[in-house]
């Protein structure tokens, strides 16, 4: 029998198919420098506004996965959207892009993986971040949604939530403290027996937000955490698994990093601080601090970068 030249090239490459799956790949839990992790808290009216939607239109049109999944999840968004109670300035593209990111996850699929391997190198630098980072818009949509739906921490820190992570370690010495590096999904439900070279995360959280009333599972608790919360991490008494306590605080080197906001690249936190949180009820909520004044771009030491300049690709310049 012949073997035509596509089934050929399948056999040949299904083996480095399989040893590609089989490969573990040992991750640290630490305060994940490399993350990119803005959380636009000076910046986020001026961002809105003046520069994310022309880079969501622009991000849409170069990856097809982007535009395939947004347009997935705002179906999943108008269905559900009337069965929530939301805060008054809680916009459909922050809720679309918390739809799309929670179903990605839960199927763990391509996009999920895409986004957040993406997400966790593209604070490396801000040029990193300006040149190579091709969710921007998406990103700035996420961070919003969960500030927006956070509640007390008193109201999430009493609840345990579980995550299990793939031969994942931690250092210990020091403060103990880690970030768990990307938005991560968590469950209320702890699971019956750890897999092989699997870690299970025991977390209690002050800014992971409930997500299980997005879906209709409200049986089941699911919790999203927000990539810059600070964790204190110990060992449980087997010593195989990880316990996370929050300390109430996040931890950012990069604010408004699009307008020329300062990274600072020895990886201090520029913000630590306790959030506002959202109270149902209370109308116009705002978490931009009216007293402080919009970024202007600046220069990072070692990166030229002009005045106004523009994006790979771009209409309009970053000014």
């Amino acid at each position: 029998m012949k073997t035509g030249h596509f089934e050929m090239v399948t056999l040949l490459l299904a083996p480095m198919i399989l040893m590609d799956i089989l490969q573990v790949k040992a991750e640290m839990l630490d305060m994940a420098d490399n993350a990119f992790d803005d959380e636009y808290l000076k910046c986020a009216n001026r961002m809105e506004i003046k520069y994310v939607p022309q880079l969501f239109k622009e991000e849409k049109a170069s990856l097809q996965l982007l535009e395939d999944v947004w347009e997935n999840a705002e179906a999943k968004w108008e269905a559900r959207k009337p069965q929530l109670f939301l805060p008054v300035n809680f916009k459909d593209n922050y809720g679309i892009a918390l739809m799309a990111y929670i179903s990605e996850a839960q199927e763990q699929s391509s996009f999920y993986h895409l986004f957040n391997e993406a997400m966790e190198m593209a604070g490396q630098s801000r040029k990193d971040y300006v040149y190579g980072f091709q969710f921007k818009a998406f990103h700035f949509y996420l961070t919003k949604a969960l500030q927006l739906l956070r509640r007390s921490c008193e109201n999430s820190y009493k609840n345990v939530v579980y995550s299990v992570r793939l031969n994942t370690s931690f250092t210990f010495g020091g403060v103990n403290q880690a970030r768990l590096g990307h938005f991560t999904l968590a469950y209320s439900s702890k699971p019956q027996a750890a897999v092989d070279q699997h870690v299970l995360l025991t977390i209690k959280t002050c800014f992971g937000v409930a997500v299980e009333k997005f879906f209709d599972k409200e049986s089941e608790g699911i919790v999203l955490i927000p990539l810059n919360e600070v964790f204190h991490v110990s060992q449980d008494e087997a010593g195989n698994n990880l316990i996370l306590q929050s300390t109430n605080k996040t931890c950012s080197h990069y604010e408004c990093a699009f307008l020329g906001g300062k990274c600072l690249c020895s990886h201090v936190c520029i913000l630590d601080y306790f959030q506002p949180v959202y109270n149902p009820g209370e109308e116009n909520q705002k978490l931009e601090n009216p007293g402080m004044k919009s970024q202007e771009a600046t220069q990072i030491p070692g990166m030229k970068i002009p005045e106004s300049f523009s994006l790979p690709g771009s209409d309009f310049d970053f000014k």
